[in-house]
């Protein structure tokens, strides 16, 4: 595809105040809309995979919808960049609410499937999107982040809202109807998205998308996400994983070839080459490891090692899940004090450090103080963490790659989660349960603590 302009939104002096405002009603309806998202089907899915027979297939469909949505983000981001974001936007709730109508009018497993890669594309483009648009609004990062601050609210509360109204409907009507919600929801988020400011093209070159850099990238995205998932344990699991690691090394080498020699690259090398942007890139894998350990373990050792039943051990998580909008909220009201912002991400960090040390020495008997206490220091520290990571970013690229810096922190991210799933699935793999979480906590407090000293060292422009 070839454009004659580089896209580039309008500054907040070109905007007023009211499509300033406009523009970030749209983002927050779109992030409620992603938290409904993610805890309605998260929880609606295993009984949908048992009605269709396909209980056993039931993991592809978190495989698939993680491949996908790793696709997409990088190249929605660049496209993004290119053409504008307003209708990508749209587009990946159109896409959303079609993959939720398919999902809840699927008829085998493979039709649902085929939906959750639908969902998982739409998914991509939502992060890719999203979280750049207050970037195009706010160029200032002070005044940025007490916008993006409430983010983090409206995903807390649909998130809270999801799994109440999704097993209530399930109930009530079955599970079809709980995958309803998001198309519903889904029309009036649509109708907010097109007030929103439309961008300004800025004519600078004539642009050329690179495809075929954009198709080495998702053979190596899929390449070494599987080879991180991968479970080693007979010589046909140990040769797939070898396998997934010479496919990954092969494509990676052609795709920087490749990106070395074209115009437009689709991996925008200026902000791999910056010396910032790489240090927040290894803090989000950092974080997006240690995040993914506390959310999809911590449930199973607070029931193995703290003693308490699975109901228990989830209400225990709460103070994590309100911590971490409660973090961002105080995370933008800080940022405009500090001369040295990199201070607050450390604080964030050493908040966490605090929250998973105390988690690392749990034992049966402690206290719902002592736990509250630890899961609400690691949600504060991850939500302060998180928002300085995103908007730190930002500030490193320049505002033509706005949007593949943020795909960037989305896919790193993305990358810490099979990190963190990979070192657990190793020690499962060699040691019993309670040792295979006491090296996954180990691991967080380690990884937390090395986050101190890299935030204070980050290099902004």
């Amino acid at each position: 595809m070839r454009v004659n302009s580089l896209s580039e939104t309008d500054s907040p002096l070109e905007l007023s105040t009211q499509q300033r405002a406009r523009a970030m009603l749209g983002v927050y309806a779109v992030l409620f809309l992603l938290g409904l998202e993610t805890t309605i089907g998260g929880s609606i899915l295993p009984l949908a995979a048992n009605e269709l027979h396909g209980l056993e297939r039931f993991p592809l469909t978190g495989t698939l919808q993680m491949l996908a949505s790793a696709c997409a983000t990088p190249i929605t981001a660049r496209l993004g960049d290119m053409y504008g974001r307003k209708r990508l936007l749209r587009g990946s709730i159109a896409l959303l609410c079609l993959a939720g109508i398919g999902s809840a009018m699927a008829l085998s497993m493979d039709q649902l499937l085929a939906m959750r890669v639908l969902n998982g594309i739409a998914l991509g483009m939502m992060a890719a999107t999203a979280f750049a648009v207050p970037a195009d609004v706010f160029p200032d990062p002070a005044q940025r982040v007490r916008w993006q601050s409430v983010s983090g609210i409206m995903f807390a509360l649909s998130s809270s809202i999801g799994p109440l109204l999704g097993a209530t409907l399930s109930d009530a009507f079955g599970w079809r109807s709980s995958l309803f919600v998001v198309p519903v929801v889904g029309i009036p988020v649509l109708m907010v998205l097109c007030f929103i400011p439309p961008n300004r093209t800025v004519h600078i070159q004539p642009q050329r998308f690179d495809v075929l850099g954009g198709g080495l990238l998702c053979v190596f995205i899929v390449s070494s996400l599987m080879a991180l998932q991968e479970r080693l344990g007979d010589v046909r699991s140990i040769a797939s994983f070898v396998g997934w690691w010479l496919l990954c090394g092969l494509v990676l080498t052609s795709l920087w070839r490749h990106q070395l020699r074209v115009a437009q690259p689709i991996l925008a090398l200026d902000i791999l080459l910056n010396r910032g942007a790489r240090q927040i890139i290894f803090s989000t894998l950092l974080s997006g490891a240690v995040l993914f350990i506390l959310f999809f373990y911590s449930p199973t050792l607070l029931h193995t090692v703290g003693g308490l039943s699975m109901v228990e051990a989830g209400v225990a998580m709460i103070p994590m899940l309100v911590g971490m909008p409660v973090g961002s909220v105080l995370n933008g009201l800080l940022f405009r004090r500090q001369r040295r912002p990199q201070r607050l991400m450390a604080l964030g960090a050493l908040l966490l450090f605090s929250g998973c040390g105390l988690l690392s020495l749990l034992a049966p008997g402690s206290s719902s103080g002592y736990i509250f206490t630890s899961f609400g220091l690691c949600g504060l520290g991850l939500g302060v963490i998180n928002q300085n990571q995103m908007l730190f970013m930002q500030m490193a690229a320049p505002a033509q790659h706005v949007g593949s810096a943020t795909g960037l922190i989305s896919t790193a991210r993305t990358y810490g989660g099979a990190l963190g799933s990979a070192l657990l699935g190793l020690a499962l793999g060699v040691s019993a349960i309670d040792h295979a979480l006491s090296v996954g906590l180990l691991f967080s407090v380690i990884a937390s603590a090395l986050l101190i000293p890299l935030s204070l060292r980050l290099h902004l422009h």
